[in-house]
């Protein structure tokens, strides 16, 4: 039985992402990689735990994309690496895109093509 709703893609994505909140946000943004990725949302790298339910403001780069994707992320999940100080956050899309309403369709049909040549290899 299939749990997700979207399809995922093991893709190396640069992104960087700053956490909503006031103090915080301010500071510089956080460089990190996108673990995987699908239409409804981001597995990420942080170097700290990240609590469940906190928004990211989350900049997305991809070689297949012109320009970066921008979105509003919820932290659902997030998990210590085995014999590592890296956490993987699971985050899901509130957001996607910035002045263009098909950003978050164009990731997902990005991903639906691609993912045909992951399970290849």
């Amino acid at each position: 039985m299939k749990r997700r709703k979207f399809p995922r893609l093991k893709e190396g994505w640069g992104l960087e992402y700053r956490v909503l909140d006031t103090a915080q946000f301010e500071r510089d943004p956080v460089s990190s990689l996108a673990v995987n990725i699908s239409g409804g949302g981001v597995c990420l790298e942080a170097r700290q735990e990240i609590e469940v339910g906190t928004m990211l403001a989350v900049d997305l780069h991809s070689p297949a994309f012109d320009s970066p994707i921008l979105a509003l992320a919820r932290v659902v999940w997030c998990k210590k690496r085995l014999f590592s100080d890296v956490y993987e956050v699971g985050a899901e899309f509130w957001w996607v895109g910035w002045k263009d309403t098909d950003a978050q369709a164009s990731i997902a049909s990005y991903i639906k093509e691609r993912i045909p040549e992951a399970s290849e290899d």
